[in-house]
């Protein structure tokens, strides 16, 4: 296993778990008493981010290809930095990192480490072990 594709598998379980799987899956009630949300647009709301996630999470499935033939996956690192950095941004911007410190520590540690993997591309298509 490559730095790269572990990086790719912890990015997407743990997405996968925390973020895309309740978003579909929670019954509406329950998710709207989660995030303490009202009205009918947010379940519409809910779902809909359920799903950009879930092919989010795809995108970065792709990258497994791209290593598996030798090369680095830039887009999927690029789609990442993007998606994580921005999340980090939004909810250092926000405030927002006050209520969820754990969740902005892993989002912006996943945008750090897929920049220093794509800076060191080599490095990160070598085996670990």
């Amino acid at each position: 296993m490559t730095a790269i594709a572990f990086i790719l598998i912890v990015k997407i379980a743990v997405t996968a778990v925390l973020t895309a799987a309740p978003f579909l899956l929670t019954p509406e009630p329950q998710l709207a008493a989660m995030l303490r949300t009202t009205g009918d647009g947010a379940r519409v709301i809910f779902r809909l981010y359920g799903v950009a996630v879930l092919a989010l999470l795809v995108g970065y499935g792709s990258g497994f290809w791209t290593i598996a033939e030798g090369r680095f996956p830039f887009g999927v690192a690029a789609m990442g930095v993007v998606s994580n950095g921005g999340a980090a941004a939004a909810l250092l911007i926000t405030g927002g990192w006050r209520r969820a410190r754990l969740v902005t520590a892993f989002v912006a540690g996943i945008a750090v480490v897929l920049l220093l993997a794509a800076a060191f591309s080599r490095q990160a298509l070598a085996p670990l072990w």
